[in-house]
């Protein structure tokens, strides 16, 4: 397996303490705890730091990491040589011991202001540092031109339909659905529809429990083990969480499949792709079935539109000239003109995302991580800069260094070709 050159924010910061001398200690292990009670623990004891004066720590910062993974920064207050202890500002949420480690750091540069720079860093290269991407989770039906991009994107680049698949249509709704339960109303939506004529519709009652079965298409066994994907539309009049609703795969009285319906907004319609796990099983299917998931969303409408089964990389996708569709940048959206004239079917966007900003120690830089580290190091050189004398001082001119390195660097990085930017 190829090893990533790639870094995460904890070698990032790390690199950064060691490049300007800021960090003591990277990896200390708490080696006990003196007799305190959380959550009133201010110490710590580590044996192996080197301890030379009373109070040779105070003023620095303390950056630990729990045995949950939870973060800690805290301001020392005092250090005892005798000890071999440092207390802290605040005391931790829980009584420190060996399972926690911490790092040590100068008191003119703390690590959640590394962090700061870290993502002031990446952010200064939403362009250039995009990410390449692709969202087919847009669908063209019910006569909608216009689909909202997902918050990170920042640029589409093309736009292709599907114009052909391997798969099996289940049922298109056109009709009600059968109800397994006294607590819901099945009905035909002939107004508010995605494919055919119309959608099916389920008035969902509040006495529902989990796990309850509300309601079912049947149809012809049909052999399904070809086919690894189940795609359908759904809508609910209130926001929803993966675990309020299941759509299940039937053969006979066996339940082969049971796969969540995703997160959704209220009153909005979503092309939902959802993974078959077990697909070879999938012989003679003969009914897909609603049902309550592992926690009652209470009562709700919802809309079920064009059932079917996919198999995964067989589809045929078309390029939509990029004379008949638009971006906007103000309401982040791509728009089909009526001269695109596309039939009822699958979207695929490709185009760049905004890297992403640097929330946890475990989680991979995506940007040229040398210019990151220049970046950051010149924002914290200047950070503590004396901003009040009449000359430039050591940490402003190390900063001008630094600031020149990242932005040779950012030269360098390549922006993206033929896209048609959403960001501002």
């Amino acid at each position: 397996m190829p090893v990533t050159q790639r870094r995460n924010r904890k070698q990032l910061r790390h690199s950064i303490g060691l490049l300007l001398g800021a960090v003591r200690q990277e990896s200390g292990q708490i080696e006990s705890s003196p007799t305190e009670t959380a959550p009133n623990s201010v110490k710590l004891v580590d044996n192996t730091l080197a301890f030379g004066v009373e109070n040779e720590q105070r003023g620095r910062w303390i950056h630990a990491t729990d045995s949950t993974g939870a973060k800690h920064t805290r301001r020392v207050t005092a250090s005892s040589r005798d000890e071999r202890s440092i207390t802290v500002s605040k005391a931790f949420n829980s009584l420190t011991g060996s399972s926690w480690i911490y790092e040590l750091w100068d008191a003119d540069i703390s690590p959640e202001d590394v962090h700061e720079f870290l993502n002031q860093a990446i952010g200064g290269v939403t362009r250039k540092g995009s990410i390449a991407t692709v969202d087919e989770s847009f669908h063209i039906g019910g006569q909608i031109n216009s689909f909202t991009l997902s918050s990170n994107w920042a640029g589409v680049r093309d736009l292709s339909w599907r114009s052909g698949f391997a798969g099996s249509e289940l049922s298109k709704l056109d009709g009600p659905m059968t109800e397994l339960s006294g607590n819901v109303t099945a009905t035909t939506d002939s107004a508010d529809f995605r494919e055919g004529s119309a959608a099916a519709r389920l008035e969902i009652d509040a006495a529902t429990s989990s796990g309850e079965a509300l309601a079912e298409v049947a149809f012809p066994a049909v052999e399904a083990r070809g086919f690894d994907r189940l795609e359908l539309w759904h809508k609910s009049n209130i926001a929803i969480t993966s675990s309020n609703l299941v759509v299940q795969l039937r053969q006979g009285s066996s339940t082969h499949e049971s796969l969540a319906v995703p997160v959704s907004q209220a009153d909005r319609w979503s092309y939902l792709s959802l993974d078959i796990t077990a697909p070879e099983k999938n012989g003679a299917l003969d009914a897909v079935w609603i049902a309550v998931g592992s926690s009652d969303a209470g009562a709700n409408t919802s809309w079920f539109d064009d059932v079917k089964l996919v198999r995964s990389n067989s589809e045929t996708w078309h390029r939509v000239p990029r004379e008949v569709w638009t971006v906007s940048a103000a309401d982040r959206q791509f728009t089909l003109s009526e001269d695109a004239r596309l039939p009822y079917s699958r979207l695929r966007v490709t185009g760049v995302r905004a890297p992403a900003l640097l929330e946890s120690d475990s989680q991979l830089c995506e940007v040229d991580t040398q210019y990151v580290i220049n970046a950051a190091a010149a924002g914290l050189l200047r950070s503590r800069s004396d901003r009040r004398g009449s000359s430039r001082d050591v940490s402003m001119q190390q900063a001008d260094v630094y600031d020149q390195l990242a932005q040779a660097l950012r030269l360098r990085m390549n922006t993206p070709a033929n896209i048609r930017w959403v960001d501002e």
